[in-house]
C-alpha cells in the first residue's frame, strides 16, 4: 500500500508553500530554544511527523478500500474506452439516419 500511496500522491503547490512555512517558524523557533529545549523540539517534530506518515497511509488504505468496494458493487470493470466506442456508434447511427 505505501508504494501504491507514493505512486499515486500528487504534492500541490500548496502543499510546498506550507512545507517552506513550517520550515521558516522551525528555524527561527530553534534558534531561539536553549540546547534543552532544542532536544525536545526535536523529540516532537520526530513523533508529530511519524504520526501524520502514519495518517497519510491510513487515508490512502480507506480511500482504496473503498473504491474497491465500489468497483465490487458496480460489477464489471468500468472501462472509459467502452463507454466512448458506444458514443461514437451512436452519433454514426445518428448520422445514418439523418443521411437515409
Amino acid at each position: 500500500m505505501i508504494a501504491l500511496q507514493r505512486r499515486f500522491h500528487v504534492k500541490t503547490e500548496r502543499t510546498t508553500e506550507l512545507g517552506h512555512e513550517v520550515e521558516a517558524a522551525y528555524d527561527k523557533l530553534h534558534d531561539a530554544l536553549s540546547k534543552e529545549q532544542k532536544k525536545l523540539l526535536l523529540r516532537f517534530l520526530d513523533a508529530e511527523q511519524s504520526f501524520r506518515d502514519e495518517e497519510k497511509i491510513d487515508a490512502f488504505c480507506s480511500g482504496f478500500k473503498l473504491a474497491d468496494g465500489i468497483r465490487h458493487e458496480l460489477g464489471e470493470p468500468y472501462s472509459y474506452e467502452a463507454e466512448d466506442e458506444e458514443r461514437a456508434r451512436e452519433i454514426f447511427r445518428r448520422e445514418l439516419e439523418q443521411n437515409e
